[in-house]
């Protein structure tokens, strides 16, 4: 009962966040190389734009980045939420896996064999990016399952092992062939500047399945995160609920990786940020990871686009730099209280 009303006290501050989410999609979209209204963006989202140049340029150029960028930080933040409950562990975010390194291996690879040796491969940077992750992942995985179980401990050990691994070959290949890898480095960085409608829509669709099944789970995320004793004592499966939490956040945060590259502490800060305001209570904290997560990344490319244009940084740059002080800030504000 209790739970239920929590969540019902939650819809004023959600349709609030709601409305600012849009308020900065819409500001957001109006900043670039050339200055728009917020007016002329609003009149093109209503279609009633009747300057053709720019409904072009804002629905087909700027508004997918934008609310990709919204969607991207969304799934990364939701995907530290997730992770950091589910091992207990405050550091954990959705690179912990080995994702970023396999990911970075397979966009090097691809670049490689495509413009050193002339192989045309059909799965394509973003496809070979993907393959990887998810490579990375399932070796994390079977290193780490002892049995039936999966040791948390063992998990995290065992994506340093892989991470250093693949960031050992991402080197090796990136020394050998760097002058044909510099374009791909500034990709690995991340940039959300290729996202268009087509790539929004999938990664909708990804953060509304794994939004779905963090919340179908939710209880049982409530229970784990004190601990895996505690879930046994509740006549709570651990293992079960651990591996398909993993997986879903794998396939989330690897496809999110092989659209726009690697963007470091989204999903580090954010859960943290969410939880000292609104509790560690799944569900809550997912939800507020949503809006975010969102609206932190849409800043972060504000930043990355208009800082030194009509030059571009990548947005991996503006996030770490942004959220290094943020982190520093939140874990020692939390040691003094």
């Amino acid at each position: 009962m209790k739970s239920t009303q929590k969540q019902g006290g939650q819809l004023p501050l959600v349709l609030f966040l709601v409305f600012i989410s849009f308020v900065l999609i819409i500001v957001f979209t109006s900043f670039g190389s050339v200055k728009i209204d917020a007016k002329d963006v609003f009149l093109s989202l209503i279609g009633k734009q009747e300057n053709e140049i720019y409904k072009n340029l804002i629905v087909n150029i700027r508004l997918p980045r934008v609310i990709g960028t919204f969607i991207v930080g969304a799934i990364l933040a939701v995907s530290g939420n997730v992770l950091q409950l589910l091992v207990q562990n405050p550091l954990a975010d959705p690179y912990m896996l080995g994702i970023s390194s396999g990911a970075s291996f397979g966009a090097v690879l691809y670049t490689a064999l495509n413009s050193i040796y002339g192989f045309t491969l059909f799965l394509g940077l973003e496809g070979f990016s993907f393959l990887f992750a998810v490579l990375s992942t399932f070796i994390v995985l079977l290193i780490a399952r002892q049995g039936k179980r999966l040791p948390i401990l063992s998990l995290i050990l065992s994506g340093v092992i892989v991470s250093f691994l693949f960031n050992s070959f991402t080197t090796l290949f990136t020394v050998m062939y760097w002058k044909n890898l510099i374009h791909v480095n500034l990709w690995l960085m991340g940039s959300t500047g290729n996202l268009a409608w087509n790539s929004n829509l999938k990664l909708l669709t990804i953060l509304l399945v794994q939004f779905f099944i963090a919340l179908l789970f939710s209880k049982e995320l409530n229970v784990l995160a004190m601990g895996e004793e505690m879930a046994v004592y509740s006549g709570l499966n651990p293992e079960s609920v651990k591996m398909l939490l993993i997986l879903t956040t794998v396939l989330a945060v690897s496809f999110t990786v092989s659209q726009v590259g690697i963007i470091g502490f989204v999903g580090l800060i954010i859960p943290h940020i969410v939880r000292m305001i609104k509790g560690p209570y799944s569900f809550i904290s997912n939800l507020y990871s949503v809006f975010f997560g969102g609206i932190f990344l849409m800043f972060a490319d504000f930043i990355a686009r208009t800082l030194f244009a009509p030059t571009e940084l990548p947005i991996g740059v503006v996030t770490s730099i942004v959220g290094a002080p943020i982190f520093i800030y939140v874990m020692r504000r939390k040691e003094r209280l």
